[in-house]
């Protein structure tokens, strides 16, 4: 969920000296194989606690880790709030993690600070862990027929039930994924696969698994449901846990394994409610009273991905939970993926209707992973009603403690998403944390991103839910949420659609509780549907002066009159308004004589209760005016452009309507790359990352240049965004160029131009060179099963690029959409779960590979269970040579103002073996010959 989906693991050896994290959205655990061990029999056990994988650290210390305050309490007053009142630790309060998962065999999330059960629920929600079960017959001679082999041991299980009806099946490894993550046994491999037997014994359904592999059920224990006992089970050298989930139709058994193979549930759990992480006193999560519901609702092997209706069985499921045990409940979801239109996704209506019918509770959603471009929040964090967080960077990963200086700050979390057509996020908390990880991830302690900030925030609300419930008051979620927002502090130089309210202080939210404020919730609409004022492209003309706005009551108090103040001097508002009985619209008026300089204009509006000022904002209303570059017409050039540290530097690129299959060039240059760092990204027009090259890192030990290319078959129209930013600690001063090369070359009915909309002729010269082949499949999904695209690799094939799009329509149904590769075996070759409608990833093939099948699974998550339906997709996939080969010496070009000629394509080569339905891939490039003008790049797949 980039968003959030799910974020890779990332060590930040800050105690040690080492650099920041660059947080990523989707697990992906290294590929450490662990040494084969001995089979051993399973340890079933209530609380198992077991040591690291063999032959793995932590990547520090766990207490040098707690010294150097890498799970960071400070950042929120967490640390002086427990000191002054040590009991409102989220004790008698209720916190479900809807994830990959949580391992209940780790130290840390064992017991909660008062010795009761930390976890007391584990539901599987993914069926990642499902066994498919056949009805089998014991045979007479003490065995037992699974999968077609006889295991002995068939006594063992007769003296515990009396059912001559059995039933039969196994877990495999190789559908959960890669090494380390889906070796359950850790013997260093994933194709294990345990038999496994289900009967009814006197005291419920039972399962034995054949955990060694000696043929056997002997030595094995029976495996009741996790709410029953507890009871959980670890393989041979015990890297994983598992538990098991039970239901029965019909008195039929089924059977879901539940386990954390992806790490990122176990890592957030630890970060809201871990007490005594590590097994080192006073190594704490944020509440560490609370207990906690570990709801499965991700594939953790296609990339972390939920799947059809996980998201909304899991929130149903948590609030039951919570209601027939009168428990108070805090709900985190650290997930999410990019908005194509926002506002418009269906999960976001889910999770809205959701908390609507439960105004008690508090639902903390990650914001996403895609900043610091503007209008880049994902959903389902972007709902309404969501508390929707934002990341920080803490000081403590910036540089380690040292004498006789002060801590480093914390800043601003470049990577956390920003607002733009929404007014997002609510507020931000610490988005790197060392916590608990299950012992397969060992070495991967420390991970960032938002979604490690939104269970920081579920853990400050759960200890104002404990403090309040402990003086015998009841709260809302309004009244939390407020709470949380009116003590924050904002990062200064950061505006509301970056930070949101700021960085909230436990202390000062408790304090605003006590004083007897009132939260309210109101829900903002523009006329575009979104919840804030965006104009990408800048002002539609003269006469656009005014924005409204229609605000509208759902929850808390009711305020009877707004006050209003707006932030910026080119935004202006009524003092007050007088609050409708249905919907209120607020009007806004912009300046736009102030509103010329190219960059980004933010105002914000502030809405109080003027009845209660002193109870914080209610809302605000946010506006975004971007005054775009007119590269069409001059190239960009920004000489040594000081950036401060964690600042971000933004530079809006127009890419006009009539320029299809143009060329678009940025560079980012460190004149001092040595002394110096920064960070440079490029976004295009709709927010979504550029697709063929996110990020790339500048300075110290990498490149002093960034290049990115968006060749013509990428390029969208549009207003295209630039961003570079400073490290935390230190300022860098760059130089920004962009560009659009002269001609565009287009594609029109199997026939390649080159257009020049330019007032001057163009003369250049056009060449070729053969990249490898192409071919370009449509797929027409049945609706919730997986389909799949099977291609042979070439023998010459050295690398390989997959694109998968659909309509931007469609995308708004979904919560995920998993793509991964396999070879004939069924082992993972790559991955790129989608983030947005259209996605790219990128894998070099190896060789055992190459003359053999490539399968491309496409796997949809629905929002609804009930809302599934057929869908489209498009699938490139593209082989490429290891060194691409020149074809002829090239032909001169000639182009006049206005007008338009063909880009010879020459024959196709015939010396190239392709696949079946594979074209050859070919560039085309015309070269101008002047030397800061860029190229016209295209690729395009030749006819066979």
């Amino acid at each position: 969920m980039k968003a959030a989906r799910l974020l890779a693991p990332v060590v930040v050896l800050a105690a040690c000296g080492g650099t920041s994290p660059q947080p990523a959205t989707r697990p992906t655990p290294a590929a450490a194989t662990p040494p084969a061990a001995a089979a051993a029999p399973a340890d079933a056990s209530a609380t198992p606690v077991a040591p690291a994988a063999p032959g793995k650290e932590p990547a520090l210390p766990p207490t040098v880790a707690l010294m150097a305050g890498l799970m960071p309490l400070r950042s929120t007053g967490v640390d002086q709030f427990r000191t002054r009142h040590p009991t409102y630790d989220g004790r008698g309060v209720l916190i479900a993690i809807l994830d990959t998962g949580i391992d209940p065999g780790v130290n840390g999330l064992i017991t909660t600070s008062t010795g009761a059960p930390k976890i007391v629920e584990l539901r599987d929600f993914s069926g990642e862990g499902t066994v498919a079960l056949t009805p089998v017959t014991p045979a007479g001679d003490g065995t037992v027929s699974v999968g077609g082999r006889k295991l002995a041991g068939a006594g063992r299980i007769g003296r515990l039930t009396s059912a001559s009806t059995w039933y039969a099946g196994v877990l495999r490894e190789l559908p959960l994924g890669k090494v380390p993550a889906a070796d359950l046994n850790g013997d260093g491999n994933n194709t294990d696969v345990f038999p496994v037997i289900v009967v009814k014994a006197t005291d419920g359904w039972v399962a034995f698994i054949d955990s060694n592999l000696n043929g056997s059920f002997e030595d094995e224990m029976p495996l009741h449901d996790y709410r029953e006992g507890r009871e959980t089970i670890a393989l041979g050298t015990k890297p994983i846990t598992l538990a098991a989930n039970f239901a029965e139709a019909n008195g039929v058994p089924t059977l879901d394994f539940f386990f954390d193979n992806g790490g990122h549930g176990t890592h957030v759990a630890g970060i809201a409610a871990g007490h005594s992480l590590f097994n080192v006193a006073g190594f704490d999560g944020v509440a560490p009273g609370a207990q906690l519901l570990g709801l499965k609702i991700a594939n953790a092997a296609r990339g972390g991905i939920s799947v059809n209706g996980s998201m909304e069985r899991a929130m149903q499921y948590a609030a039951r939970y919570a209601e027939q045990r009168n428990l108070p409940l805090v709900m985190n979801l650290s997930f999410g993926v990019g908005n194509e239109f926002e506002g418009r996704a269906v999960i976001d209506s889910i999770v809205n209707a959701f908390l609507t019918s439960h105004p008690g509770i508090v639902f903390t959603i990650s914001a996403g992973n895609d900043g610091p471009g503007l209008s880049t929040m994902g959903f389902p964090g972007s709902a309404d009603l969501a508390l929707s967080v934002g990341a920080s960077y803490p000081g403590a990963f910036a540089r380690p403690p040292q004498a006789g200086m002060p801590p480093a700050p914390d800043v601003m979390g470049w990577w956390s998403s920003r607002g733009g057509e929404l007014a997002k996020p609510d507020l931000v908390t610490p988005g790197v944390a060392f916590s608990s990880v299950p012992r397969w991830d060992t070495e991967n302690e420390v991970k960032g991103g938002t979604s490690m900030a939104a269970p920081h925030a579920a853990g400050l609300a759960a200890c104002l839910l404990s403090a309040m419930q402990q003086a015998g008051r009841r709260v809302s979620a309004a009244d939390l949420t407020q709470a949380l927002r009116a003590s924050a502090v904002p990062f200064a130089g950061e505006t509301a659609i970056d930070d949101g309210a700021g960085l909230p202080r436990l202390e000062a939210a408790y304090s605003w509780l006590l004083a007897g404020h009132q939260g309210s919730t109101y829900v903002i609409r523009t006329p575009a549907g979104t919840s804030a004022a965006y104009r990408r492209t800048g002002l539609s003309g003269p006469d656009d002066t005014v924005q409204v706005f229609r605000v509208r009551h759902v929850a808390g108090l009711r305020v009877a009159q707004f006050r209003l103040k707006s932030d910026v001097p080119w935004l202006s508002v009524p003092p007050s308004v007088q609050a409708g009985a249905r919907e209120t619209e607020i009007p806004v008026t912009y300046a736009p004589a102030a509103l010329t300089t190219p960059g980004a204009h933010i105002g914000v509006v502030t809405v109080r209760n003027a009845s209660d000022t002193l109870a914080g904002p209610l809302f605000t209303l946010a506006n975004t005016v971007i005054v775009p570059f007119d590269i069409d017409t001059k190239p960009l050039f920004d000489e040594r452009r000081a950036i401060g540290p964690a600042r971000v530097q933004r530079y809006f690129l127009r890419v006009p309507p009539d320029a299809g299959g143009a060329t678009l060039e940025a560079t980012v240059t460190l004149p001092d790359s040595a002394q110096q760092g920064a960070t440079a990204r490029l976004y295009e027009p709709d927010g979504q990352p550029f697709r063929d090259l996110e990020e790339i890192a500048l300075g110290r030990t990498d490149p002093g240049t960034a290049r990115f290319v968006v060749r013509a078959e990428d390029a969208v129209p549009g207003v295209y965004e630039l961003d570079v930013f400073a490290p935390p600690l230190s300022s860098a001063t760059v130089s920004v160029r962009a560009a659009l090369a002269p001609v565009a070359i287009t594609e029109v009915a199997g026939r390649i131009e080159a257009t020049n909309t330019a007032v001057e002729s163009f003369s250049g010269r056009a060449s070729r060179q053969l990249l490898g082949a192409a071919r370009l499949v449509s797929v027409a999904g049945r609706g919730a099963p997986a389909e799949s695209v099977t291609v042979r690799v070439p023998e010459w094939a050295a690398r390989a690029t997959i694109d998968v799009s659909m309509p931007r329509e469609e995308w708004d149904d979904f919560t995920d959409f998993g793509v991964t590769d396999y070879d004939s075996t069924g082992q993972q070759i790559g991955q790129g779960a989608l983030n947005y409608a259209v996605g790219r990833h990128k894998f070099a093939v190896p060789a055992p590979l190459r003359g053999h099948p490539l399968t491309i699974e496409l796997f949809p998550a629905f929002a609804r269970d009930n809302g599934i339906h057929p869908w489209p997709a498009q699938v490139s996939v593209r082989f490429f040579l290891a060194d691409p080969r020149p074809l002829g010496d090239g032909s001169d070009l000639r182009v006049v103002s206005g007008g338009r000629t063909a880009v010879p394509t020459g024959k196709s080569p015939d010396d190239l073996t392709l696949p079946e339905g594979f074209g050859p891939l070919v560039e085309l490039r015309v070269h101008s010959g002047g030397g800061a003008v860029p190229d016209a790049v295209r690729r395009v797949a030749l006819p066979r």
